[in-house]
């Protein structure tokens, strides 16, 4: 009778050591999109997030329109826009009229998705003044664009964008440009874990974690499972 007891209690620590083991292991990832514009024949632009000399982390105004490498005297705010998971976001230009400029040289979206992420962007529409101008139902994005995911809708130097006419016909915004697109790939938007913050402390885990390379349960705290069937089974026997 104390033998079974005990043999139940160990039984019944492996069966939860097997559930740990075949539990999987996920976590969604956050991106980040941005606008990117260049006019002509001012040149008033915003680069790419990751350009070396005029990117988000390389450049003080990054979030403004510029000229000549410095702040342009244009008002202007960008949204951009966090990534979560699958579906429809945008990101935007909005209170600058660039009405004084002849046409967008480079109009795209700047992402931080890497190439070979296995993300998708399709239905990408771009919206000048609030009315839809274009959809391309599958993005287009150059090859040429580094380690990061761009989407363009203008490049007067590709040929597959059409050059300087382009692939549609626009007047120039007097209040905002957007480009809105949908994204599938990365899996349900509320999978995602929130992102932590600089100042928070990290919250102690005393929960067995699963090993992101195997799934499997790590041996230490497999031993403390199996520790604590053993001092189980023990206590049984005493109180026999």
């Amino acid at each position: 009778m104390k033998k079974s007891r005990i043999f139940g209690v160990i039984a019944a620590a492996a069966m939860a050591v097997s559930t740990f083991v075949s539990m999987p292991v996920s976590a969604a990832d956050t991106y980040h999109a941005y606008l990117g514009v260049q006019t002509n024949p001012s040149w008033i632009f915003r680069n790419a997030w990751d350009d070396g000399s005029f990117g988000k982390e390389t450049y003080d105004s990054f979030n403004k329109l510029s000229k000549d490498g410095a702040p342009a005297d244009i008002d202007g705010t960008f949204t951009d826009v966090e990534i979560t998971g699958d579906g429809t976001y945008k990101v935007s230009l909005t209170g600058a009229d660039l009405s004084d400029e002849e046409l967008f040289s480079l109009l795209f979206v700047s992402t931080d998705i890497p190439v070979d992420a296995g993300v998708s962007i399709t239905n990408v529409n771009v919206i000048i003044d609030g009315q839809k101008k274009y959809t391309f139902d599958e993005a287009y994005i150059p090859e040429d664009t580094g380690a990061y995911i761009q989407v363009q809708a203008r490049n007067i130097w590709n040929d597959d964008l059409g050059k300087e006419d382009g692939l549609f016909a626009y007047m120039m915004p007097t209040d905002s440009v957007e480009m809105e697109f949908t994204v599938s790939g990365m899996g349900s938007a509320e999978a995602a874990a929130p992102a932590a913050t600089e100042d928070a402390a990290p919250a102690a885990d005393t929960t067995p974690t699963t090993s992101a390379s195997t799934g499997n349960l790590p041996v230490a705290a497999m031993a403390s499972v199996m520790a604590v069937a053993g001092a189980a089974a023990v206590v049984s026997k005493k109180r026999k």
